[in-house]
Formats: structure tokens, sequence, C-alpha cells
């Protein structure tokens, strides 16, 4: 795919030549030795690392190259992804990829339990009346799951988030412990140990799946729905299932994350005008097509995203309503991409762990997880 784009920027940019350098194992790690060993790539592909790299000098603001080219960040790709990649007014990485998460159903199994099929009117009680419908069981044992939980960002962050909570505030500083994450994760948490509808730590195992490994149940038809991003469609639009996607439910407010990569122009590059044209073409209208021929991926550009060859393209022959994975601009949140994210992530790791398993409760593993950030953002 990326080297149909490129021949795509070959014509538009004929003196700019390229050389396409794939890293598919451990991608940050050798990226940062080859940023060290002062042979770094004119242009890199960054996601939750972008702010590791901007504090550190590595990547140059694309503002000036956008302008100078006509382009209008926000308009094109949208304020929430757009804010991800920026900091102080300086855009690091231009917007490349940008699906947002989506609800996977399992037709099968609403229609046999008498479940409408879930759509975006939803609130958190119907998404817990239909959760506790969905849930198959034989005697005390489950056999078929509602909904599937587990310890990864975009699941508990968004009850939080859709709560009005949050992570860090303006200034930078945690409050994690606040009475709006507490209210968003014991209802997260109710699902799993009071509803019963969502797998535990210890159900997950006895399955013989990681902790929140969701896919494999779903594709076994043990799972009625579950919440992941556009990934899923290319797999399971080759298995028997007949399934669905609808966008996500809302709380107190809409919030739904995104996923993606940028692109991002190194500070060391000895081609930065080549290099930041190069960029500006492949996040156009022009250089995002293979994306939508494809079916890898959600364009970042919107009007890709949005436009009738994207939402209605020859590959999806299951029909599957792609526009759940585009919703309006203003629902899409992306999480605190300070350089301190990956200590965030195993605050939340280490704090909640016990809670997660149901040996303490969420107001103590949230203070745990403030305490960890306290000692992290200082």
């Amino acid at each position: 795919m990326f080297e149909e784009r490129l021949a795509l920027a070959k014509q538009a940019l004929p003196d700019v030549q390229v050389d396409l350098v794939q890293i598919p194992e451990d991608y940050d790690t050798k990226l940062q030795t080859m940023i060290a060993g002062g042979d770094a790539p004119d242009v890199m592909m960054v996601a939750e690392a972008v702010n590791v790299l901007s504090s550190k000098g590595q990547l140059v603001d694309l503002n000036p190259a956008l302008a100078e080219a006509g382009v209008d960040p926000v308009a094109t790709f949208g304020q929430a992804t757009v804010g991800t990649y920026s900091t102080d007014g300086k855009l690091w990485a231009a917007p490349d990829r940008s699906g947002a998460m989506a609800v996977y159903y399992n037709k099968a199994i609403f229609d046999k339990q008498g479940v409408a099929y879930p759509d975006a009117s939803w609130d958190w009680a119907d998404f817990r009346q239909a959760a506790n419908k969905l849930t198959v069981r034989e005697g005390d044992k489950v056999t078929s799951w509602g909904f599937a939980a587990g310890d990864w960002w975009p699941w508990y962050m968004t009850w939080m988030k859709q709560n009005g909570g949050r992570v860090l505030d303006d200034a930078g500083k945690p409050v994690v412990d606040s009475p709006e994450n507490a209210e968003a994760l014991e209802f997260y948490h109710s699902l799993v140990h009071k509803d019963r509808v969502a797998p535990s730590p210890v159900d997950y195992a006895d399955a013989g799946l990681d902790d929140g490994q969701a896919d494999p149940l779903f594709s076994q038809g043990k799972l009625a729905m579950f919440t992941t991003g556009f990934w899923n469609v290319a797999t399971l639009s080759k298995s028997d299932l007949d399934w669905g996607v609808a966008p996500l439910w809302h709380g107190k407010q809409e919030a739904v994350p995104a996923f993606g990569a940028a692109l991002a122009v190194s500070s060391q590059s000895e081609h930065k005008d080549a290099a930041t044209k190069l960029v500006t073409f492949l996040t156009s209208d022009e250089g995002q097509q293979p994306l939508v021929t494809s079916g890898l991926d959600v364009p970042a550009n919107l009007a890709v995203a949005n436009s009738p060859a994207f939402q209605q393209p020859a590959w999806n022959t299951e029909k599957v309503d792609l526009s759940a994975f585009t919703p309006p601009a203003a629902a899409v949140y992306l999480p605190p991409l300070v350089p301190e994210w990956n200590a965030i992530q195993k605050a939340f790791t280490d704090g909640m762990d016990a809670t997660w398993k149901g040996k303490a409760s969420v107001r103590d593993g949230l203070a745990a997880v403030q305490r960890n950030l306290e000692g992290v953002l200082r």
C-alpha cells in the first residue's frame, strides 16, 4: 500500500526520490537507535511516541509547510487528531491514519436473544440492559458473554471520558481519583464482578486467553459485542460469522477513542524541504486514496474518510457500516500523549491490577494510580 502511495508521490513530486524502509518489529526501539546514531529517516511514522520524540527536539514543526501548501490542519484532520500530535502550537506530525473505536456485534446472538442491534442512540443504561440479555448461562457457567472488558486504555478511559472524567488537568497534573472517574469505573467494574456479563481475568485465563483478549471469543461465537478498531474488519470479512459494526454508545457526553499514526519529519534530515513536501502529499486527498482502495485502515483526511469511495468501497462485500469508524470530529478523543504516556499506562496497570481482579475497590485502585502518577508527573 505504501509503495502504491509512493508511486503517486513520484508523479506529483518527480524530483523527490524516496526509499521505503520497513521495520516490522520493535519499531519505536529501532527508530530511537537510528536517531541516536545520527541515521534517522527523513520521514518517519509516529503514533504514541510522538511527544517523546518532540520533547527531545527530534521532529520538525510542520505547520509552516502545511500553511505554505494551503492546508488547514484542523479543517483537514479534525481538532482532536491534530491536538494529539501538537504541543505549544507546533504540529509535530501530519495525521495519516485515524479510525475511531466501534462496536463489533454478533447478529446471530442478538437475534436469538431478541435484542435490537446497537446504534448511536444507546446510553449506558441501554448498553447494560442489552449486555445482560445477551449473556448466556448454563447454570452458574457463562457459555456466551454479552460484552468484553479488560485492562486496555481505550476501554477503561472511554468510560471515564464519557462521564466527564480526565487523566490530566489543563496544567498536566494527574486528576485520576476524581468522583467522575470513580463513578465511571465502578460501572465498568460492575459489568465483570456484579452483573457477570463480561469475563474477568480468571475467566479469560480459564479460556486459555490473556486478560482482555476478546478477539478469539468473538470469532468463536462466544461473545455478543466488544469494542475495538478498524483492523478487525479484514479478518472478520473472511469468517463465517454474521456480524456487524455500530457506533459507540454515549454517557453524559460523547467520547470515542481513535487509533492511528502520523508522518513526521526528522530534525536530522538533510532534505527537510523535500520531506515536508512528501508528507504534505501523502496526507492529501490524492495521497490517501490507496488507503481507500486497500481497506487496510481509515484515512485521517476527513474529506477522504467521509467520501463515498471510502464509505462504500468495492472491498466491503459484508456491507459493514464504515461510518461507525468516522464519528463526528467533536466526539473523538485521544489519550494524553505526553512524553510520560508509557508511564501513565503502567501506573494504571499497576494501580488497578487488584481492582480488575476483584480484590480491591475502584476507589482504592484509582488512589493507587493517583499516587503513582504524582511520582511520575512532578
